[in-house]
C-alpha cells in the first residue's frame, strides 16, 4: 500500500507528508480504477480533484512497481500502464491528492486481467406450459471466466445463476413458469472486460385437459333450437385465448370460435338450430386447443320431429259381439315421435301403441299401418 509521497517538480516543490491513516472517502478527490482489462492492453488509472492548484496520483501497479504522476494547475491526472501481459488478478492501491485542505483519497480495488467473451448464446423452446420444467442451455465462447445471469421476464429479481470458466463453458438451467403469458427471457454473459446479452420470447400456456361439454341431449324439431356450453373442470386452471372448433353433426361444416377466457365460472356457450332434415341422432363434437395442447369432446343429441300426418281410420262397421273388430289407420307421415292411443269405446282400458318407443326412426313416406284388434267378450 502507498503510505506517503514526495514529489519534486521543475516549477515548484510539492511535499506530501506521510499519512498516519489515509481517507477512504472525500468530497474533493476521486479515483477511477477500471475493473478489468484484456492482456497486453493499456490500462489507465485516473485521479481527479475539484479544489487546489496541484494534483498528484500514485498507483501501486503490482507487487513490485509503483508509478507517480503530478500536474500543476491541472486537477486531472492519468497514469497509463501496458505491462499486464497475462491473465491475472492485481490488488491496486492508489492515492489522489491536491494541495487543497483535506483533499486526499485512498482507493484499494482489484484489477482483473481477462480475455473478452467472444460470443454467448442460449437455446430454449419458444413454447412451454405452466407445468413444464424448461431446460435452457447456455453456451459461452472465448475461453475465459464469465458469470451467467438469466432474467425469465416474469418480474422476479434476476440474479447471477452460475459462473463458468475457460474449461467449463456450458450451463444447463431448469425453470418452471407459474402463470401463462408471454415472457422475454434475457441471458447475459459477462466478466470484467465484456458483456454479451441475448434475448428470446417464450409463450407459456395452460394445458387443456379438464374441460366438459354440457347442453341439450334431446331437441324437438321444429323449432330445433338448442344451447351447448364448454366449462373448465375443477382441475383446470383458467384458459386464455383458446380456439374451439365445433361440428354440429353430419350435415354441417366446422365452426371456429376464439375464446378469450374459459374457467369454472365463465363458460364458452353456443346456440344452434337444427332443421327437419337432421332428425335422428346427431353427434356434436368440439375440439378446444392452444399451441401446446388440445382436448376433444363429443355428445349425442336426439332430434325428434313430431309432425305426424294421419290418413283415414276404417273399422269394421258391423260384427257379432264375440268376434274380433279390426280398425286400420293409414299413416301418411309418421315422423319420429309418434305415439298412438286407442279407445275402442267400450269402457275398457285404453290401448297404447308406440312401436317400442315414441321416437321411432321411420322414413317420412313410409306406408306404415298401425293395426289394433280388440276382442269384445
Amino acid at each position: 500500500m502507498l503510505i506517503g509521497l514526495c514529489l519534486i517538480a521543475a516549477l515548484a516543490q510539492l511535499y506530501l507528508a506521510p499519512y498516519e491513516s489515509l481517507p477512504i472517502t472525500s468530497t474533493c478527490a476521486s479515483i477511477d480504477v477500471p475493473e478489468g482489462a484484456n492482456p497486453g492492453t493499456t490500462v489507465e488509472f485516473r485521479g481527479t480533484a475539484t479544489n487546489g492548484s496541484i494534483n498528484a496520483l500514485a498507483v501501486d501497479i503490482n507487487d513490485v512497481l509503483s508509478i507517480v504522476e503530478m500536474a500543476r494547475e491541472q486537477l486531472d491526472v492519468a497514469i497509463s500502464y501496458s505491462g499486464y501481459a497475462t491473465i491475472s488478478t492485481h490488488n491496486i492501491a492508489a492515492i489522489d491528492w491536491s494541495d487543497a485542505d483535506d483533499c486526499a483519497l485512498l482507493s484499494e480495488t482489484i484489477l482483473y486481467i481477462q480475455n473478452s467473451i467472444i460470443d454467448a448464446n442460449f437455446s430454449v423452446a419458444s413454447l412451454a406450459t405452466t407445468r413444464d420444467n424448461i431446460v435452457m442451455t447456455v453456451n459461452v465462447f472465448g475461453e475465459t471466466d464469465a458469470t451467467i445471469n438469466i432474467d425469465f421476464g416474469n418480474g422476479l429479481l434476476s440474479v447471477p445463476v452460475c459462473e463458468v470458466n475457460a474449461s467449463l463453458s456450458v450451463l444447463t438451467y431448469n425453470y418452471t413458469y407459474e402463470k401463462p403469458g408471454t415472457y422475454e427471457v434475457i441471458v447475459s454473459s459477462y466478466n470484467y472486460v465484456s458483456n454479451i446479452t441475448k434475448s428470446q420470447i417464450i409463450d407459456v400456456y395452460e394445458i387443456i385437459d379438464d374441460v366438459d361439454i354440457f347442453g341439450n341431449s334431446t331437441i324437438l324439431v321444429p323449432p330445433g333450437f338448442g344451447t351447448w356450453r364448454i366449462l373448465a373442470g375443477e382441475n383446470e386452471a383458467a384458459l386464455e385465448n383458446i380456439v374451439c372448433v365445433w361440428n354440429m353433426g353430419t350435415n354441417y361444416a366446422d365452426t371456429t370460435y376464439i375464446v378469450a377466457m374459459l374457467n369454472s365460472s365463465m363458460p364458452h356457450e353456443i346456440e344452434f338450430t337444427y332443421a327437419q332434415a337432421d332428425v335422428g341422432r346427431q353427434t356434436i363434437s368440439v375440439n378446444c386447443s392452444n399451441p401446446v395442447s388440445s382436448q376433444n369432446l363429443t355428445m349425442d343429441v336426439n332430434l325428434v320431429w313430431d309432425n305426424v300426418t294421419l290418413g283415414e281410420l276404417n273399422c269394421t262397421s258391423s260384427i257379432l259381439w264375440n268376434h274380433s273388430l279390426t280398425c286400420q289407420l293409414t299413416i301418411i307421415r309418421f315422423g319420429t315421435g309418434a305415439c298412438f292411443e286407442w279407445d275402442m269405446g267400450d269402457g275398457k282400458k285404453v290401448v297404447y301403441y308406440q312401436d317400442g318407443y315414441c321416437a321411432a326412426d321411420i322414413y317420412a313416406t313410409s306406408p306404415t299401418y298401425v293395426q289394433v284388434i280388440s276382442q269384445f267378450r
